[in-house]
């Protein structure tokens, strides 16, 4: 059982971490840019894409050990949605170079210390809805993803197309929501000192901008960023943009290093 991971170019190393229900193809417009800097590991998380590993029933605590094998010492990790808090975990055993959180949260679901996170009822709906009609709900999952997005046909086109490419298991699924319904790391937060870039879609209906603002806040070094018009995928739909204000932040990262 093992973990796909795809690695190209070279540099620094720099770690994606796909969403929930995707995998590492969801970032295959970036890698050309990226890897031109950068030793790129693209990684497919357990029960996801081409890796044979199950994903685990114990929470983020067992994703972690997981992954942790894969992740090189010192890397630049950016995670989405689901990789952002798995990068914020990782985080907290592995003193990673920075981190990049892309339309994430320490916390999914809201409660009173992260109130902007998705209403508890909400989400259960949601998970029902998973159980009885998978195929549906993930559908309506990616029309979320999208809405009030400036390019939201194209961004769903793109998002859909990566999705059958490698559609994860019902299992899969059901344990991947289980895991953002529980997982919290917001008592955590304040002790990550990491260089962070958070960026946000202003039109997110998934992960709130009020969440990643809430983050940026509460990390000790931390920078928000709004991609205006976007959605819960920026970096599908305004690709360059996002890419720019990425690798502005890795660079500045990088001198850093250098200057230190």
């Amino acid at each position: 059982m093992t973990l796909y991971v795809n690695t190209v170019g070279r540099g620094p190393d720099l770690v994606l971490l796909h969403g929930w229900a995707m995998h590492g193809g969801v970032f295959d417009e970036l890698i050309d840019a990226l890897s031109a800097n950068y030793r790129v590991h693209n990684i497919d998380l357990p029960g996801h894409g081409r890796s044979t590993s199950e994903f685990p029933s114990g929470g983020l605590p067992e994703l972690t050990s997981l992954v942790l094998p894969v992740i090189p010492d010192h890397a630049l990790v950016l995670g989405w949605s689901l990789g952002g808090l798995l990068a914020l975990k990782l985080a907290q055993v592995k003193s990673p170079r920075a981190l990049v959180l892309v339309n994430s949260s320490p916390r999914f679901v809201a409660n009173t210390l992260w109130p902007h996170g998705m209403a508890p009822e909400v989400f259960a709906q949601f998970f029902a809805r998973v159980q009885q009609n998978m195929d549906g709900t993930v559908q309506d999952f990616l029309r979320l993803q999208v809405r009030g997005d400036a390019h939201a046909a194209e961004t769903f086109a793109t998002l859909k197309a990566s999705l059958l490419q490698h559609p994860a298991s019902p299992e899969t699924l059901q344990r991947g929501l289980a895991l953002l319904r529980d997982a919290d790391e917001g008592a955590a937060v304040s002790n990550i000192h990491v260089p962070t870039l958070v960026v946000a879609g202003e039109y997110d209906r998934i992960t709130r901008p009020q969440a990643c603002e809430q983050l940026a806040r509460e990390l000790p070094d931390a920078r928000y960023v709004s991609i205006k018009r976007a959605g819960h995928a920026p970096f599908i739909s305004h690709r360059d943009e996002f890419l720019t204000e990425v690798q502005r932040f890795l660079r500045n990262v990088s001198q850093q290093v250098i200057d230190g």
